[in-house]
């Protein structure tokens, strides 16, 4: 079940935890954590221009095909070892269900749901899946992990920017993922600084324009 599986990875999975420790801390560009701000992430070279044959149809068996002929794309032009992807369905019945795809241990898991299924537009699955993939390529620089431990004084309003940056972070590397297999600029389901960092990524080709984490706040609010 999609439900029981969210469940109990929302907390552990996509949200940072932090550490509340002594000390008053504030919400402004982060330092003296090098694995964040100083990771050689940054210093990879752009993502190599890949060809995607994945074409996105609208049933189950369709769409299953296509997230995992993207993930192989992705993989190509991160230049990546294989991830694992795992995708569990549910359909709709008195509750409407959204699709949720999200980093596990293991790789990718995706929550299938009708909405991406139905969809003739491939645009929310790409999305969704090239910003998942960011997340891998972030959990194995070390960047996922000094995230989740990052101090924050305990100051709710410090703990809510962290993830941000960490958010905005996975926004910026679906960019360069997107110019990588020659999609647009432009009609991606974003707002906010979601558009910015995306916009970044997009432009860079790469994660070279990624470090949120030394960006001013006005920029991940």
């Amino acid at each position: 079940m999609i439900t029981r599986v969210l469940a109990g990875a929302a907390a552990g999975v996509l949200a940072l935890s932090g550490t509340a420790l002594s000390g008053t801390a504030t919400a402004e560009p982060v330092t003296g954590v090098p694995d964040l701000t100083a990771s050689k992430l940054y210093k990879a070279p752009k993502l190599a221009k890949t060809r995607c044959a994945a074409k996105k149809g609208t049933t189950r068996a369709a769409t299953e095909k296509y997230i995992r002929t993207l993930a192989g794309c992705l993989g190509k032009a991160w230049r990546a070892d294989a991830v694992k992807v795992e995708i569990s369905y549910e359909k709709d019945g008195e509750k409407k269900y959204k699709s949720w795809p999200f980093l596990t241990p293991e790789g990718i898991y995706v929550g299938l749901a009708d909405d991406w299924v139905r969809s003739k537009s491939d645009t929310p699955v790409f999305q969704g899946v090239a910003t998942v993939f960011g997340e891998v390529v972030l959990m194995r620089a070390g960047i996922t992990t000094a995230a989740r431990t990052l101090d924050y004084g305990g100051d709710e309003k410090v703990l809510k920017e962290q993830e941000r940056r960490y958010a905005y972070q996975r926004d910026c590397l679906a960019g360069a993922a997107a110019r990588a297999l020659g999609r647009p600029a432009k009609g991606w389901r974003l707002k906010g600084n979601e558009v910015y960092w995306f916009g970044q990524g997009y432009k860079a080709g790469g994660p070279s324009a990624c470090n949120t984490w030394k960006a001013p706040s006005s920029k991940v609010a």
